[in-house]
């Protein structure tokens, strides 16, 4: 009498492109080489933690810290077995995620080194094109309660494009390779910041990462100011 086998199903769906792309550019490696792991840190590091979130937020089209804890249980075996890496459920909750997310965004100075390293490989891994660039912003708004947000932060009353002046808002930038638009670089701002101040670090990080100042930037109106002119074509830019 044949024994039976207990099988069961689940989907694979684009998880396996998603992850091999992001595995084949280097994120989990680079992320914790800049943000090494607290001692106290167990399971996945952070570099493998904000691959898997990635991945979940491509193929679940949901940003929710929340959700990815049920995620990870319904795909286990399939994440095992597609990554390689010994995970539970438990290594995806909502706080470990939470300190992720504050872990990779303290630094300023440590998410533009990332950038423009990450950046670099992409161009030269992939021989991307790199005569033209471009930078814009946009303002997001939030719901949350504006007498329990503190003073100094990017959460603020400003101009709103969706208008909504009732609003919180933040504004983020984003800086790209045409013509397939690769990002290269994201700014948080201050939802109250003055776009045409953005323009001129944003080329600076973008000639970094490029490598050379002999690429067309291009921006909207707000670019226009004399003094951000000035100062890219002083150190010959071209707009």
């Amino acid at each position: 009498m044949s024994e039976l086998v207990a099988e069961q199903l689940e989907r694979v769906d684009e998880i396996p492109v998603i992850f091999h792309i992001l595995i084949k550019m280097g994120i989990a490696e680079r992320i914790d080489r800049f943000w090494p792991a607290h001692g106290n840190w167990k399971g996945l590091s952070y570099g493998q933690l904000a691959v898997l979130f990635i991945t979940y937020v491509i193929h679940s089209l949901n940003h929710r810290l929340s959700g990815m804890e049920v995620w990870v249980a319904k795909r286990q075996h399939l994440l095992e077995q597609l990554t390689g890496w010994t995970l539970t459920p438990k290594d995806a909750t909502d706080d470990r995620l939470g300190i992720l997310t504050q872990v990779l965004g303290s630094d300023p100075e440590q998410q533009v080194a990332y950038q423009v390293e990450q950046g670099k490989y992409l161009i030269q891994a992939y021989e991307l094109p790199t005569e033209v660039a471009r930078y814009d912003t946009t303002s997001f708004n939030v719901y949350h309660a504006s007498d329990e947000l503190e003073g100094d932060g990017i959460l603020v009353f400003g101009h709103s494009k969706d208008r909504r002046p009732d609003l919180l808002q933040f504004k983020q930038g984003l800086g790209t390779l045409d013509p397939a638009g690769v990002p290269l670089l994201t700014m948080t701002l201050k939802g109250s910041a003055a776009d045409d101040r953005e323009y001129f670090p944003a080329w600076q990080q973008m000639r970094e990462t490029i490598g050379h100042s002999n690429f067309l930037f291009v921006g909207d109106c707000k670019m226009r100011s004399l003094e951000t002119r000035l100062k890219i074509a002083g150190e010959n830019g071209f707009y």
